[in-house]
């Protein structure tokens, strides 16, 4: 695999103060707790719309949104923006996505970026025929503590990586909510497989050679993921990710000559000064990483590369390599029924 550095488009420095004008597609929960805060604090972005499928129920319901509701069809046509920002309900990201690119939009989406790999396929392929950017919103790996991580890494205080370990969990999501719901993409591997295969794609050297595991499924519902991966470099990743358990956010390197470990690692608060645990030949050399908004620092690179103009390549390969992974990641499970 190639380097995880964080994705840039272009050398080329964009206009000081220039800045692009955003539209919101979806009053979503994520939206309006992390998008929308972020957003207001970012360098080089500005909103300019927020879309709703009914837009006065959405007025109505949160009269504190910075702009004025209006329908999908309206913030698409307008002109005046150049980046939408979408996070419907899983099922619906490649038909809005489509829509935006081909008004001429550029595109952040929430994850899962498609359902299926033939579907992210579909969705590059539109965005590099109109010259767009299309970003898959893995705002975690914005957070400076994975850079740090991979200081330690790549300044070899833990040795060669021979594991790595992503557990993402939670209590099951509220009656109603739609990742409950498998006609709307619903169900643990489409809303947390991104959060694992971006972890073994950031830190891991070789590309995945095989996956198995195994997929528990409640009343047609997947609720939980727990696999392993072996790489072409000889690491091995294991991922456990599953709705209805305690909350843990977490993931831990292990090399020849030590380990770290970073908890909240997904789902870091803004205000949090985060521990990043690290143990190297025996000692403990562990440090704090400074409070940061992963959202606000993804909104400003991707803003970045916006500005920066023209050959988003190294987006796109990153948002096919997590696709493949993803689609790896399901075809490589067994399916059993979870029994109480």
């Amino acid at each position: 695999m190639q380097s995880r550095d964080h994705v840039t488009s272009s050398e080329r420095a964009p206009t000081a103060g220039a800045k692009v004008r955003v539209g919101i597609l979806g009053c979503s929960d994520i939206a309006r707790r992390k998008f929308i805060p972020a957003l207001a604090q970012a360098k080089g972005a500005v909103l300019r719309g927020i879309a709703s499928r009914d837009p006065a129920q959405a007025a109505a319901t949160w009269p504190n949104l910075p702009v004025e509701p209006v329908g999908y069809g309206e913030l698409l046509a307008d002109p005046q923006i150049q980046l939408v920002y979408l996070s419907p309900p899983n099922h619906l990201h490649e038909e809005f996505v489509l829509r935006a690119l081909q008004a001429g939009k550029h595109v952040i989406c929430e994850k899962p970026l498609g359902l299926s790999l033939a579907s992210v396929r579909k969705m590059l392929a539109c965005a590099e025929k109109r010259g767009l950017l299309l970003f898959e919103n893995l705002m975690y790996l914005h957070h400076p503590q994975h850079a740090a991580v991979k200081e330690i890494i790549d300044g070899d205080a833990i040795g060669t990586v021979r594991t790595v370990r992503s557990v993402f969990t939670f209590p099951a999501p509220a009656v109603g909510n739609f990742r409950l719901d498998p006609a709307r993409g619903g169900g643990a591997f489409h809303d947390l497989a991104r959060y694992a295969v971006g972890t073994a794609w950031f830190f891991l050297k070789g590309a995945w050679r095989s996956f198995r595991g195994y997929a528990l499924d409640q009343n047609d519902l997947n609720v939980a993921i727990h696999g392993t991966a072996l790489t072409t470099a000889g690491e091995i990743f294991s991922c456990s990710l599953a709705f209805g358990q305690p909350y843990e956010s977490s993931y831990e390197i292990v090399g020849e000559e030590g380990s770290i470990r970073v908890d909240r690692a997904y789902t870091t608060p803004p205000e949090m000064a985060n521990r990043i645990r690290v143990i190297s030949g025996g000692k403990d050399i562990s440090f704090t990483v400074p409070p940061a908004d992963h959202f606000r620092l993804m909104i400003e690179d991707v803003c970045t590369m916006v500005l920066g103009g023209g050959d988003f390549t190294a987006a796109r390969e990153r948002n096919l390599q997590l696709a493949s992974m993803a689609e790896q990641m399901r075809k490589g499970c067994h399916h059993e029924e979870l029994r109480r």
